[in-house]
């Protein structure tokens, strides 16, 4: 849905809450640091890259994701304006469904078909670009902030953003289908963009990319978002590891649900999940390497599937039941299917959180137990909210001196307390909701070396304050002209709502979880009221 204006942002007169979000960032961000807490993201970090007339429109950012290597973050416009008038030009206009203009939106273009756009996003990449994984058009040695650039097409918005190492992808919904685009490094298949299968080659361990009529290897990069073809299917979620990428589909079909898991890119430790058993023990691996999307051959019970989820080389499926399938590395049991080099077809996992209840000596109703809620997973771990709002670990890494095969409870969170997790490559972050409804927010592992030289063993807290908008800061400044208005953020209903986790920066997307969401940067002060000294 369109995020629309909240009415208590069109007067000064008002007592009623604003929805506000706030990004945040912790670490280095391209060589601004914030290693003892929370800090604010800049405007002015998203006007130098020519969205300057978006902020002032009004936006509300959605999705975000995180390698170890960059971050992305897309936001929606507002269906209305904060600011009556004609809309000034953008700067930059780098996606055509983002940012359209009042003509766009009538279809007085010319010498071009009406572009009829329902969502209009885009998203902001930031970090290293070695492989041209932000998306601007061009790969640099430097890091760097820009917005994606190229045709998103797609009249439902962007759904989902997922980031790999050196690699991204962009969803998009369009009339119930998923438009995905992938850029960045395809050297592996990692964005699944060739469509013809390449002929086969007399070294078996040769997976280098090669132009026409040339025998040289060669990087295969995509500097601008290029559509993958999905023949209709519309994406639930999208996930990345270092090498490869997951994709669950879904439609309709005569009233049933038909669902799909799908996987590109290096096959070393059988993370594709598409070996035949015949040639599990095959070496090479069979086959090493695809370079297109193909379809993950599970057994699925009636499960409904709703998440899939990448380790470095690890992959796992979430079933609404609370049920696992896992496949890929399992060198720690990250899988959950014990210690293995590699596990190369898609291994299924009754709940495991039974059995981790019983050892933990944790009461819980055998009629009702607990479920996964969420999966998230690193180089060499996974870690499992459940639905009691615990947390638990497997494999090594992330709190564990040596590899724990089973899942081990998190100790150093507020038991029952945690709302949400996510991990990056080496560390993992969590929210937790105290009794009298405060946020706070919690990281363990190996932290951006800003932040931390050594392992972090037990979840540590970082600090963060709610910032005010900067129309806030000047009613506070000017209490004459705030005539009663009362527009702080009930800090008790902060919520995260998006997370990016890389190996220089943790951000996080924040709002007050009390409807209708603006970014607090774009709220800013009247032009026409002047202040209290003039």
């Amino acid at each position: 849905m369109v995020p629309r204006i909240p009415g208590t942002l069109r007067g000064l007169s008002t007592s009623a809450k604003v929805h506000l979000q706030h990004v945040l960032y912790f670490g280095d961000v391209l060589g601004y640091n914030s290693v003892q807490r929370f800090a604010k993201l800049p405007r002015a970090w998203i006007d130098a890259v020519g969205a300057s007339a978006d902020i002032d429109h009004g936006v509300a950012f959605t999705h975000a994701a995180g390698s170890p290597t960059h971050s992305m973050l897309s936001y929606t416009l507002l269906d209305t304006s904060l600011n009556p008038g004609p809309r000034r030009q953008a700067t930059l206009d780098p996606t055509t469904n983002a940012a359209a203009e009042e003509a766009v939106e009538e279809g007085e273009v010319i010498g071009e078909e009406p572009r009829r756009r329902i969502a209009q996003s885009k998203v902001f990449a930031l970090g290293r670009n070695t492989h041209a994984q932000l998306g601007l058009g061009f790969a640099s040695q430097e890091a760097t902030r820009g917005m994606v650039t190229g045709d998103i097409a797609g009249k439902g918005g962007i759904t989902h953003v997922a980031a790999g190492t050196g690699f991204s992808f962009v969803v998009a919904a369009d009339e119930g289908e998923s438009n995905v685009y992938g850029f960045g490094n395809d050297t592996l298949g990692q964005l699944g963009s060739c469509t013809q299968m390449e002929e086969r080659r007399t070294d078996a361990y040769d997976v280098s990319t090669r132009l026409e009529a040339s025998d040289a290897p060669q990087l295969r990069l995509l500097p601008l978002p290029k559509r993958i073809p999905l023949d209709g299917w519309s994406v639930r979620s999208i996930a990345t590891g270092i090498d490869h990428t997951l994709l669950l589909v879904e439609r309709n079909v005569a009233g049933h649900l038909v669902q799909e898991v799908l996987s590109t890119g290096l096959n070393t430790d059988g993370q594709l999940g598409v070996t035949p058993a015949d040639r599990a023990d095959a070496v090479p691996i069979q086959p090493l390497i695809s370079r297109t999307f193909t379809r993950v051959p599970l057994s699925l019970p009636a499960e409904e599937m709703v998440a899939v989820v990448c380790g470095a080389d690890t992959s796992y499926v979430l079933l609404r039941n609370g049920d696992l399938y896992a496949w890929g590395n399992s060198e720690y049991a990250q899988t959950l299917a014990g210690t293995h080099d590699r596990i190369t077809h898609p291994t299924h996992i009754s709940n495991p959180l039974i059995d981790a209840y019983t050892s933990a000596d944790l009461p819980f109703n055998a009629h009702a137990p607990p479920k996964v809620k969420k999966i998230v997973a690193g180089g060499s771990f996974a870690v499992l909210l459940d639905t009691h709002h615990r947390v638990w670990t497997v494999g090594y890494g992330v709190g564990n001196l040596t590899s724990a095969e089973k899942l081990t409870l998190v100790e150093g969170l507020p038991q029952g307390r945690v709302e949400d997790i996510w991990a990056g490559l080496e560390y993992v972050l969590a929210t937790t909701r105290e009794e009298d409804g405060q946020l706070k927010v919690w990281v363990w592992g190996v932290l951006p070396r800003s932040i931390a030289t050594v392992p972090v063993t037990t979840p540590m807290q970082v600090p963060f304050a709610v910032p005010k908008s900067p129309r806030q800061q000047y009613l506070d400044e000017n209490p004459t002209l705030k005539n009663g208005s009362e527009e702080e953020m009930d800090g008790g209903k902060v919520g995260v709502i998006a997370a990016a986790c890389t190996r220089d920066h943790v951000i996080v997307v924040m709002d007050d979880g009390m409807g209708e969401d603006v970014w607090a940067e774009c709220v800013q002060p009247p032009r026409d009221k002047g202040t209290d000294v003039v």
